[in-house]
């Protein structure tokens, strides 16, 4: 079967990524249940160039009884603990645009994006660890050099105490996924911080070889142009760091076209992430035709009104405790209304014509918010949905009244900007609060804690105190002043 693909289509990771913008509502929150039991599962009836772990996944999320914290489905093609692949790092960028929290709360609503369809190391931490960089970019407003990487990869070493503060990933997910993986969660992602490194080892060595870095040897160095790892979550996110660093924001275009060229690897996954970090401080649109410009272009700024607390629309699910998922790829298409309808997510209005394929028939549709998707549907449907089954129509919600609203709609890179300094304000009133400790923890817990903080001077002040009075000796404060003005220094040489 042949099928014409417009100008500018996109594959799974923008249309995951539209999955997860729309489960964030107004007010900030990520329904994650509406994301699991309703986007993903309907997803699957038109999602094109999904891994085989995502597809895994969401067929597991239809069967009754099984919810995002407990999708550990089991097939002979690929295990839940195994599913290492980039679906999940892929998708994230809306927790960031939209973010309004401290780093934890980023962290711990990524990592409950990602266990939804991903449940080996590879697969979570290289979510985090994409969402990082992203964040990073803002906070700093320069790609972050490669390396920050190892940054990045000691907030994944605080995995296991961020997920202790929510219940049902503490109580539910970790004691199963332990179970299943045969190890416990802190010494897998201990040895996932010992595999990263040593990639990151590798990315490092080859800078310092090579005074032009080559970015086919830094996918070859880390085995993204192998079946085995070229659909790694973190090796690919570490890739995607990497190639934004070769490449300015001013040429964006030749980032994508060198990632689209390495066709042993995964060449859309990495151009997605690094087109993000770039774009993140672009002051200009992609100059190429994209399908459903206006809505990515709505979604963005609905995601930077979040941000702000400014008055935004939230997608509204049908009752997730109510709601029939599609059984498979075929049935998520059914009649509401006597018309085509995407299970759950809306109406469909037909774009072109229908492609057979035996009993089943593609076609492309519009879904009425303006998403384009090639659905699959039987050639006779016999399932037909109440309204129960539907979205109901989505309407403003007011922001915060202790909180300004802008009175004017600036463009999505004002959005972008301003979105930034509110982030940077909020994470330094916040980091304090976060790192406050009451006892020195020793000098490598002081070190990290003042590195993640970005060397606030109060924690700096504080912990130097700490040291000195529980110690009652000079010998720890000045170790400590030692490696973190050496942290310091680094830092600044890179920048």
């Amino acid at each position: 079967m042949t099928v014409d693909l417009p100008a500018g289509t996109y594959s799974d990771d923008t249309q995951l990524r539209l999955c997860v913008s729309r489960a964030i509502s107004a007010n900030g929150t990520f329904d994650v249940e509406a994301f699991a039991k309703i986007e993903v599962t309907s997803w699957q009836g038109y999602c094109l160039g999904a891994g085989i772990g995502s597809k895994a996944a969401a067929a597991n999320l239809s069967k009754r009884g099984v919810n995002w914290f407990s999708n550990f489905f089991s097939s002979d093609r690929q295990k839940y603990v195994t599913a290492g692949g980039n679906g999940a790092a892929m998708r994230i960028q809306p927790h960031i645009w939209s973010a309004r929290g401290t780093l934890d709360d980023l962290v711990l609503r990524v990592m409950r994006d990602a266990v939804v369809t991903h449940g080996h190391p590879h697969g979570f931490c290289g979510a985090v660890f994409h969402a990082l960089c992203l964040w990073d970019t803002l906070i700093r407003k320069e790609v972050p050099s490669i390396d920050c990487a190892i940054e990045y990869v000691s907030v994944c070493g605080r995995l296991p105490e961020i997920i202790e503060k929510d219940n049902e990933l503490s109580s539910f997910w970790k004691p199963t996924w332990e179970r299943e993986a045969s190890q416990s969660f802190d010494t897998a992602i201990r040895n996932f911080q010992e595999e990263a490194i040593r990639d990151i080892s590798i990315v490092q060595g080859l800078v310092e070889k090579n005074s032009t870095p080559n970015y086919h040897e830094v996918l070859e160095g880390l085995g993204c142009l192998t079946d085995q790892f070229r659909g790694s979550g973190f090796k690919t996110a570490l890739a995607a760091l990497f190639l934004s660093e070769l490449h300015t924001p001013s040429e964006i275009e030749d980032a994508l076209i060198e990632s689209a060229n390495e066709l042993e690897s995964d060449t859309d996954t990495i151009a997605s992430m690094a087109g993000a970090i770039l774009g993140a401080l672009s002051t200009r649109e992609p100059n190429w035709s994209i399908q459903d410009a206006s809505y990515l272009r709505a979604e963005a700024l609905r995601m930077a009104s979040v941000a702000r607390n400014e008055e935004a629309s939230s997608f509204t699910y049908p009752d997730v405790s109510a709601w029939e998922p599609p059984t498979n790829q075929s049935d998520a298409v059914v009649y509401w209304k006597n018309t085509l309808a995407l299970s759950g997510i809306g109406e469909l209005k037909p774009k072109g014509p229908e492609y057979n394929a035996g009993s089943a028939i593609w076609q492309w549709f519009e879904l009425p918010f303006g998403q384009s998707v090639l659905a699959k549907r039987r050639a006779k449907i016999t399932n037909s949905v109440d309204d129960k089954q539907m979205p109901r129509p989505s309407v403003p919600q007011r922001p915060d009244p202790k909180q300004e609203i802008g009175k004017e709609q600036p463009d999505i890179f004002e959005h972008a900007e301003r979105q930034a300094h509110t982030i940077e304000d909020r994470q330094r009133s916040n980091v304090r609060q976060q790192h406050r400790p009451e006892r020195y923890p020793g000098l490598d817990r002081a070190s990290d804690i003042i590195i993640n903080s970005g060397f606030d001077e109060v924690i700096i002040g504080r912990l130097l105190k700490l040291a000195i009075d529980e110690t009652g000796g000079i010998e720890a404060a000045v170790a400590l002043s030692a490696i973190v003005a050496k942290a310091r220094l680094a830092r600044m040489r890179r920048r």
